[in-house]
């Protein structure tokens, strides 16, 4: 892996170089460019990003304890790889914290998140590539419960999201038919959130959220 190329894709050099080594290892993972099972050999990214092993290690351990990567002792680090009921029970968990902050978050929202949101999926009907896609979804969730100030919900999220998105990527975001169901459930539930009803609102968003585990690879075991 060429690990000065994912330096160059993740922008310039920004924070203590840890956390600059966090960034660059973690967006690798989350967009597959580091795939499940791959080695990451702390002597090749040091010598890749020119820093020492001590930030390479505090990342992998950061990494490490996002779920991202595992440790094994005296073999290095290697990007994990979950298993189809894991993938499951994580977005069981997505779906019950999400649903729970939507509805603090539904008395507080205003005309201009909901402007807000329709912008977003007006941007994900011309969405060019995956990449883009994904990233415009996340912003639309992310929107959708910022309301509940819930700082602890959205850093759950934040691993949650990591650790499936990169699963369900190429089915989810990659199919025309799949992408635009997605975009009509978005529009749906804002509509709910706008009427002020709570019940709908978390109902549709369970059943987006949970219909999702179709778009789990057939070949993962």
């Amino acid at each position: 892996m060429d690990y000065s190329e994912l330096a160059n894709a993740a922008g310039p050099r920004i924070g203590a170089t840890q956390e600059w080594v966090f960034h660059i290892l973690r967006e690798g993972i989350v967009s597959g460019k580091l795939p499940s099972g791959a080695q990451l050999k702390q002597d090749e990214i040091s010598t890749a990003l020119n820093v020492s092993h001590i930030p390479v290690r505090e990342a992998l351990r950061q990494l490490e304890a996002q779920g991202l990567v595992r440790i094994h002792p005296n073999r290095g680090a290697s990007v994990t790889k979950l298993s189809r009921a894991t993938l499951e029970d994580m977005m069981d968990v997505r779906a019950s914290i999400a649903c729970s902050v939507l509805t603090s978050a539904i008395p507080k929202m205003t005309e201009e998140d909901f402007s807000a949101l329709e912008a977003i999926i007006a941007e994900q009907r011309n969405a060019a590539d995956l990449f883009t896609s994904e990233k415009l979804n996340y912003e639309f969730h992310d929107l959708l419960l910022k309301r509940a100030e819930n700082s602890i919900a959205t850093l759950l999220m934040e691993l949650i999201h990591a650790n499936i998105d990169r699963y369900l990527r190429k089915s989810f975001y990659g199919e025309d038919n799949s992408r635009e169901f997605s975009i009509l459930e978005h529009e749906r539930i804002v509509e709910a959130c706008r009427n002020r009803d709570p019940q709908t609102a978390e109902k549709l968003l369970r059943d987006h959220i949970l219909g999702a585990k179709a778009k789990i690879p057939a070949d993962l075991e």
